[in-house]
């Protein structure tokens, strides 16, 4: 697994952004010529970043941004739906007070970090024990819901709830029943509860974009 990043992300063409689509999807790439097909393994963390407009400056109230609404709308329109549908966790960071950093808390060190990651993902390999997978991101959606269903039957109902009312895609249902799970795996528990379910319905639609 490797990290690629994309920073301002709108910038790169459509095209080429939509090419991720199948390898975020499937773990990997498919070529397709005139005599056959090739495969090539490509599972990999993705971490996108966009400002909120060609400008930069419409965060908050966007008195500074002189981007006309079709240049945002078209800015933002790059990062097309199917794509977006699979990003799991979209984070909107605002704008910094003036001393924010200087007021700032001690953050966490790396290796209390490290530590907590690595005993998450102990913790879902024993759960998947005598399955294919060790991760929940490779976990497929079916497996994961009937799992869920018989864990905390009442989340996948209200999964299905938010499903039926749009809020989520069948790939969104699955992807947030992942993260829940990865919620729960770094809280130490044994299966998520409606706060996971919650915040990771909040982490997946954190951008505003769905």
């Amino acid at each position: 697994m490797y990290f690629p990043s994309g920073d301002e992300a709108p910038e790169f063409g459509s095209r080429v952004l939509e090419t991720l689509r199948q390898p975020l999807e499937h773990g990997e790439l498919v070529l397709h010529r005139a005599r056959g097909a090739a495969r090539y393994p490509a599972r990999f963390q993705l971490v996108l970043a966009a400002n909120p407009c060609p400008c930069g400056r419409a965060s908050g109230k966007g008195l500074d941004c002189v981007c006309t609404p079709v240049a945002r709308r078209r800015y933002l329109s790059r990062l097309s739906g199917p794509l977006l549908d699979r990003i799991d966790i979209r984070v909107e960071v605002p704008d910094l007070r003036p001393g924010a950093l200087r007021a700032a808390p001690p953050s966490e060190p790396s290796a209390a970090v490290a530590a907590r990651v690595a005993a998450a993902r102990e913790a879902a390999a024993q759960r998947l024990a005598g399955t294919p997978w060790r991760l929940n991101g490779e976990v497929p959606g079916p497996w994961l819901r009937d799992h869920t269903r018989r864990a905390e039957p009442r989340l996948v109902a209200e999964l299905d709830r938010l499903r039926d009312s749009g809020r989520l895609s069948l790939r969104g249902l699955d992807r947030v029943l992942k993260l829940a799970w990865t919620l729960t795996d770094l809280a130490g528990r044994a299966s998520p509860g409606v706060s996971d379910l919650a915040t990771a319905v909040s982490l997946r639609a954190g951008g505003g974009r769905g």
